[in-house]
């Protein structure tokens, strides 16, 4: 079922047309927020609606207002493909561009400029935390070993010749051969967190349901890793080896910076806050027009993956970096995002009695630290519902 026959079956969608109220406005603009890459088409649909309204006054029957939505569906239809033929033509005409610059430079710079890509085997082959089958926290050497760590609270620190320590014991040393580098994939599931020291002196703090692939040592010209989930990155200065993050959809580089980047494989947003230096991100393979965005100090950088379009904001970034030290900090913001990361913290999983109350947007500072309850019974306070156990993964709000 597409999106917009999602909407035609929504009662609540037609109620928003015909009887907008404060509570169904901030059921939809919560709905939006959380689903961006419908929101362009719903409001849209949307749209065609009330430029019906202005000129047809008298009410609409159930069936009625159906009929009138597939009108509206066909008209987009037929503007979408309007839209998608120039878009091809405009497509073909930039590689056409691309296909005769190579022609003419030759292939020897081809060759050049692709034999240095970087090798994303380990990346790829890898699942999310979610579908690999690891409930505890473990580290993983060159796809072989697996080493169990704390749960909770874990530590790791590699020394410059990719020995490891965990939670202050040493568990391995690198491969004599000094050619040798291993590949190290740290899995850390809901209810866990994790600091990583690397060889380097970059320190990685690794939020709840996050996966981290990156090598025992920087050998090469760039000292890359690879990210699923959240992490705050406080990277060692280094002009001669750029320091590369890559997620499933972007990529950051920088030199010695302080950035928090949350790319979730569930979620349609990237999202990356600078505290300190620059950095400068595009998209993973990005055609060859393709152009990075950089971001200052202060600022939060939104991708949405689908649209593959970047937006840039100014904010106060303890909002997005205090997790690391234990406290979740909102301001006016929806219930479910809240809640979605005490369900990440804490390993649980949350049911509303009423899905609307996900909307409700509240301001405040969590010390998640504490046990669950005293957690839950300040959210009571804050929001007014309850938050009630029924087992120990599964509390629902009502």
């Amino acid at each position: 079922m597409n999106i917009y026959h999602q909407m035609i079956e929504n009662a609540l969608f037609f109620k928003w047309i015909y009887h907008p109220s404060p509570e169904i406005n901030t059921y939809w603009e919560h709905y939006l927020e959380q689903h961006p890459e419908d929101a362009r088409i719903i409001r849209e649909f949307k749209a065609g609606f009330e430029k019906h309204l202005n000129y047809k006054k008298y009410q609409l029957s159930d069936q009625e207002k159906k009929e009138l939505a597939l009108r509206i569906l066909k008209q987009i239809d037929q503007k979408d493909q309007q839209n998608k033929t120039k878009k091809l033509v405009l497509i073909s005409m930039r590689y056409a561009a691309v296909a005769l610059f190579f022609l003419l430079i030759g292939s020897g710079l081809t060759f050049l400029i692709f034999r240095n890509q970087p090798n994303e085997e380990h990346f790829v082959s890898v699942p999310s935390p979610a579908n690999l089958n690891i409930q505890e926290p473990t580290l993983i050497l060159d796809d072989k070993e697996e080493i169990a760590l704390n749960k909770g609270e874990s530590e790791l620190e590699y020394s410059e010749k990719g020995e490891i320590t965990v939670d202050q014991q040493k568990v391995s040393a690198d491969e004599e051969d000094p050619g040798h580098v291993k590949m190290n994939t740290l899995v850390i599931p809901y209810g866990n967190r994790s600091t990583v020291l690397l060889a380097d002196g970059t320190k990685v703090w690794l939020n709840a349901g996050s996966r981290f692939i990156y090598p025992s040592r920087f050998t090469d010209k760039n000292r890359e890793v690879f990210l699923v989930g959240e992490a705050f990155f406080d990277v060692a200065k280094n002009e001669e080896k750029p320091f590369l993050v890559k997620t499933p959809d972007i990529k950051i580089e920088v030199v010695g910076t302080s950035f928090n980047l949350s790319a979730y494989p569930e979620e349609n947003i990237v999202q990356t806050v600078l505290t300190e230096g620059s950095i400068k991100q595009s998209w993973l393979n990005e055609g060859f027009f393709d152009s990075s965005t950089e971001i200052k100090p202060g600022q939060l950088l939104l991708a949405n993956k689908k649209e593959k379009a970047t937006s840039v904001y100014d904010v106060s970034t303890d909002y997005y970096t205090t997790w690391k030290e234990g406290y979740l900090m909102f301001s006016n913001s929806d219930l479910n995002r809240v809640v979605k990361k005490l369900e990440r913290y804490y390993n649980i999983r949350f049911r509303y009695d009423d899905p609307m109350d996900g909307a409700i947007r509240i301001s405040g500072k969590l010390d998640v630290t504490s046990e669950k309850e005293v957690v839950f019974s300040y959210m009571n306070s804050l929001t007014g519902l309850n938050f009630t156990k029924i087992n120990e993964t599964y509390y629902m709000i009502k």
